[in-house]
């Protein structure tokens, strides 16, 4: 993993001479919807539209989750566990229990306490960081009477949104409800959490780089014992977890603290998939069929289409695995191909064409789909297809969802040397498996670039078992597009024009593609090749660049100069078989002299000059200057720019201020600009009133 960033969209902060805290001049609940996961609602735009069951499908289960929550009294076991392997509907159950919720009527209650759906690329789904802030948000909003005093325990404290998860817990949820007196007579709400096994983050901070974080199990029982917490104080709370069986998960909820209050349900054993699989491809193909007739597609004269037969060898192949239907559905309904082909080579695959998948695991039949879909491509394609999987399953979590797959893609062509419209054409027929159509319209800035329609295809193409000759190395994408990035880098000077988008991914992703590659081992890293094109490269005129195209949307926000140092500088520091040779020495000092040149030519400019990303470049910069000892620091008096800040401290006071303003309330860059005699305050910053509500939202000071 890389190392923490010491800033993450922090923003509108400001420094004081005490240490104080309150919220000035907005309302409690909308500052503690700000600091929630949004996204993780059911009812979010993140997910619009949310995955429902397919109308006639998961009757069974649904019925069990209704028969085990009582509106107004409470259930035996307050907690039920949904377990099942991927693609089996999970989430859509989640989702239509939550709907069924909200449309209860005869009630005078909201019986829909709160949901959090977990989601392993999105930065604020997960992670436990926002878990209770969120869950204690939306139980304000339903439960109207506990409002005030929620409100009351953050007016007292608003520290609480920063202290350790289980003391929010109390002070945001417990505390509150017994502020409300005897519970008893309280009507019943459900708490829904969905894809637990998809939080896997335990550290607030820091964003996820790769799809697994090494933490998972810790951040994932770490959740479990919230809730078994929140339960023990018999509130009137019901919650509905919905997760894969990880080993972990299951041993945690079949230990004795747990047996007695959970409520166990397998998905893959309860009712019948085969008839819900049979219900949604019915109404699939009289879709499709509707339409082909339209167009013309399905030949006539023939009988109906596509027959009674073929529906049901198509049923028997899915053996009742709802992804696998899903995605061949969106295989056979391809605007540009013709469907009686394409589900007739469906349904005619030998199943035993691949014995080693036939008993691999309940996703057998899906991986054999996989390999399908990936041999409708023409063979002469076959090549560059993978080179295009492998480069964006090395990147996509670099790009933001506001551009779309498109712009992605271009970007990734360019910087792989492959022509205009290359690469898209390589993997057109993999639309069943990839969001290749435009971008989704209803997509934020701090929303995850999701480029696979469902986890397990990225699964398949990395095992080579299992994607056989469609396998792909996901290293080789890296290498290839960190070569590109590194090309385009050596174009640029301080006179040059950016070119689009490959320069700017370049400039200001490079260094998280070299510590991608230096965590998955030192023999996948081309250590010559890239140490002598960096020191080929103006750098200087790289992270000036860099650091001025954060507020460029094509990129996932993160802060450049927080990746430098956390991706290159501290792990080949770190690193002795690297740091032992003179090329990687000299590389490393390039790259450390060349950002602090780029620090003090910003340093050199009025504050209306500056970027939005270079306080917190200065920022980054300054923590990564303290010693191993508090109070102690790597650098001194001589040093270029704390010389360049003394004479901004001298020329132009109030341009340290008007840095320290925008930085905010971290106080090692306080404790920084004092141990070098360069910090000062205007008057009139000490009073927090002077300030409007709009520009700050939390007052502190060191």
């Amino acid at each position: 993993m890389s190392e923490i960033s010491y800033f993450r969209e922090a923003k509108n902060f400001v420094a004081k001479n005490t240490f104080n805290t309150y919220v000035s001049g907005i309302d409690v609940l909308q500052f503690l919807y700000e600091h929630a996961a949004t996204g993780a609602m059911h009812d979010s735009d993140e997910r619009y539209p949310p995955p429902l069951c397919h109308p006639g499908t998961r009757e069974v289960v649904i019925v069990r989750i209704k028969d085990w929550y009582g509106f107004l009294t409470r259930p035996n076991k307050p907690i039920m566990w949904i377990h099942a392997p991927a693609g089996y509907g999970k989430t859509a159950i989640a989702g239509t229990i939550s709907k069924w919720l909200e449309e209860v009527e005869g009630l005078d209650f909201s019986p829909l306490g709160a949901t959090f759906y977990f989601w392993r690329t999105s930065p604020e789904r997960n992670s436990p960081a926002r878990f209770i802030i969120t869950i204690a948000y939306q139980l304000a909003a339903s439960i109207p009477e506990l409002a005030p005093h929620i409100d009351s325990a953050l007016k007292r404290n608003p520290m609480i949104l920063r202290k350790a998860l289980e003391v929010q817990l109390m002070k945001l949820i417990v505390e509150p409800f017994k502020a409300l007196g005897e519970l008893d007579d309280m009507p019943n709400r459900l708490i829904i959490v969905d894809g637990l096994d998809e939080c896997i983050n335990s550290d607030q901070e820091c964003r996820v780089e790769r799809r697994y974080a090494e933490d998972q199990e810790k951040a994932q029982i770490r959740i479990l014992e919230l809730i078994h917490t929140l339960q023990s104080h018999r509130l009137p709370l019901s919650f509905l977890i919905l997760s894969r069986p990880e080993a972990w998960i299951k041993q945690h909820i079949q230990s004795p603290p747990f047996e007695p209050i959970v409520e166990e349900v397998d998905l893959y054993a309860l009712g019948d998939h085969l008839e819900d699989t049979e219900t949604y491809i019915r109404a699939e193909l009289s879709r499709i069929a509707a339409r082909v007739k339209v167009d013309g597609t399905v030949g006539q004269g023939e009988g109906e289409w596509p027959g009674e037969d073929v529906v049901t060898t198509f049923v028997k192949r899915t053996n009742g695995h709802m992804l696998y239907a899903s995605t061949a559905i969106r295989h056979i309904d391809d605007a540009y191909g013709d469907p009686r082909t394409l589900l007739k080579n469906l349904v005619e695959f030998p199943s035993d064409a691949n014995p080693d998948l036939a008993h691999s695991s309940p996703f057998s039949s899906l991986n054999e789909l996989y390999l399908q879909i990936m041999r409708s491509c023409p063979e002469s394609n076959r090549a560059l297809m993978i080179q295009v999987l492998e480069d964006i399953s090395a990147c996509f979590e670099h790009f933001s969802p506001l551009i779309g797959f498109q712009q992605a893609l271009d970007t990734l062509n360019h910087l792989a040397g492959r022509v205009p419209g290359q690469g898209y054409r390589a993997i057109r027929l993999l639309h069943p498996v990839l969001n290749i159509s435009g971008r989704d319209p209803h997509a934020t800035v701090l929303d995850p670039f999701v480029p696979f329609v469902h986890s397990s295809f990225p699964e398949f193409l990395l095992n080579s078992r299992l994607s056989l000759e469609f396998a792909i190395d996901q290293q080789k994408g890296t290498r290839r597009i960190l070569s590109g990035c590194l090309d385009c880098m050596s174009k640029i000077t301080l006179q040059s024009e950016m070119k689009g988008d490959a320069d700017i991914f370049a400039m200001t992703r490079w260094p998280r593609l070299v510590g991608d590659l230096l965590s998955s081992g030192p023999l996948n890293f081309p250590y010559v090749d890239v140490m002598e094109k960096l020191l080929s490269i103006d750098l200087v005129a790289c992270s000036i660049k860099a650091i001025t195209s954060y507020d460029v949307d094509i990129m996932y926000r993160s802060f450049y100069v927080g990746d430098l140092y956390a991706s290159f500088i501290r792990p080949f520091r770190n690193h002795r078989s690297f740091m032992s040779e003179p090329l990687a020495q000299r590389a490393v000092t390039h790259a450390v002299s060349s950002l602090e040149n780029s620090l003090v030519h910003f340093l050199r400019q009025s504050p209306s000059e500056w970027p939005s990303q270079f306080p917190y470049s200065f920022a980054e910069f300054a923590g990564s200057c303290r010693g191993t000892e508090e109070g102690t620091w790597t650098i001194d008096n001589n040093h270029q720019v704390v010389k360049a800040l003394r004479k901004l401290r001298e020329e132009h006071p109030q341009y340290i201020s008007d840095l320290i303003r925008r930085i905010g309330s971290w106080d090692f860059v306080g404790e920084f600009l004092c141990a070098f005699d360069c910090d000062y305050y205007e008057p009139s910053d000490s009073d927090p009133s002077s300030l409007s509500s709009d520009d700050d939202d939390i007052y502190m000071s060191d």
